[in-house]
């Protein structure tokens, strides 16, 4: 059965939008619960209450097969904004090159903003419209929530979310993730922080939601065995004063920070940690690389800090750059391009690859082949499957100077 080429489709695609110039990807609404495009090449049209629907321009006969997808398009915007954009870009490459199983693919975007009861209602919803599976969501707190409804309904569902509990506390057959887990990252990050940058006294600073546990969890099991002493503070990613939790590490002496947070909570604790004077070497997980936790900043409260992360823009790889230079021919040139861009641009080419592969759009039968997929070139790392649904396997050093993430290497 005929295996979609990942470089091949994306070379055309990227050939394609080099002749048409402008004449890319638009985007669909943002300000409702749901969005249903059709390709990625979609013209804007009535909107129905809540609802958009536009025509792609792919070259597929037959019925279309739909994709969800789960974006936080309110709560934290540009995040979902960039999801979809990329989601939106991969599918009208895959279109104009012939589809999936000669048809069109469609993508059914669901705004699952940023709380678990919008998160279930949007499941529900993709569920009820027959999906051949979803792409998302991106926080691991809604992936948790919504994971046993595509389980009961043999859907799989390709999730970013990175907490250790997918793994862990989760037994479904139809969860993939499609980033690198908090496992390898947190791993990598702390122990950065002691074999590179001598740390003696980590301080672990974290959300105290299930994805800053799970990195904190992660940082002081691997600090447990190498014998390394730790501090951890927690507190909630809305919270606008952490004053506290950053005394008790300045008071412990610590001399190497690992924060693990969402977006939300960097402009309190970087500005707090400046002005309080914990100016110890600092590594964090991806927020600190995404352009709308960066616009928040200040350069001197960051300045040197370290991340650990899936996809850097500068990076000078001839697909990351070939990647950037479609979606900027897509969506502008002045569009900023960050991870969430391009690890659901490679999940829409993994999935499509699977369904390609089992032939037909049954649940069951792409699950079977998502665990059984090898090396399926991914702009976050190659695709290839283990015995826990982890896809990705690899992660990316950086460090931010003057408010930008510069490429560092390769962790494997």
């Amino acid at each position: 059965m005929k295996k979609i080429s990942w470089t091949n489709i994306m070379l055309a695609g990227l050939l394609a939008a080099c002749m048409t110039a402008c004449g890319g990807p638009k985007q669909g609404m943002s300000g409702g619960k749901e969005t249903q495009v059709v390709g990625a090449k979609a013209e804007e049209a009535k909107t129905d209450e809540t609802k958009t629907k536009t025509d792609g321009q792919g070259e597929t006969s037959g019925e279309d097969i739909h994709i969800g997808v789960m974006a936080t398009l309110t709560g934290y915007p540009l995040n979902g904004e960039h999801m979809r954009n990329g989601v939106l870009l991969a599918i009208d490459e895959i279109n104009k090159n012939g589809g999936v199983l000669g048809q069109k693919l469609v993508a059914d975007v669901q705004d699952c903003s940023n709380t678990t009861d919008i998160g279930i209602n949007a499941i529900n919803k993709l569920v009820s419209e027959n999906v051949s599976g979803v792409i998302g969501p991106h926080y691991s707190t809604q992936g948790l929530a919504v994971e046993s409804i595509i389980n009961q309904a043999k859907i799989p569902m390709l999730v970013g979310g990175t907490s250790p509990k997918f793994v862990s506390d989760v037994d479904n057959d139809y969860l993939f993730r499609i980033r690198a887990s908090d496992t390898l990252q947190a791993s990598a990050a702390v122990s950065y922080l002691v074999d590179s940058c001598g740390a003696t006294k980590v301080a672990i600073l974290h959300g105290s939601d299930d994805f800053g546990t799970g990195g904190m969890q992660v940082a002081t099991s691997y600090l447990d065995d190498a014998g390394i002493p730790y501090c951890t503070q927690s507190f909630n990613n809305e919270d606008t004063d952490v004053t506290s939790q950053i005394l008790k590490c300045i008071n412990e002496n610590c001399d190497g920070v690992m924060i693990w947070a969402t977006e939300a909570a960097y402009p309190i604790v970087a500005r707090q940690m400046y002005e309080l004077g914990l100016a110890a070497p600092t590594i964090t997980n991806p927020s600190l690389a995404v352009d709308s936790c960066l616009a928040q900043l200040e350069e001197e409260w960051v300045e040197g800090w370290y991340c650990v992360t899936d996809f850097l823009s500068n990076n000078p790889t001839d697909k990351i750059q070939k990647f950037m230079k479609a979606y900027r021919e897509a969506y502008g040139e002045n569009e900023s391009i960050d991870l969430h861009c391009a690890a659901y641009y490679s999940a829409v080419y993994v999935l499509a690859d699977s369904i390609e592969r089992a032939g037909t759009t049954d649940g069951e039968a792409v699950a079977k082949a998502l665990w059984e997929t090898k090396d399926v070139e991914g702009l976050v790392g190659d695709f290839n499957c283990n015995a826990d649904g982890e896809m990705i396997h690899e992660i990316i050093l950086g460090q931010c100077k003057s408010l930008a993430i510069e490429y560092m290497d390769v962790i494997r």
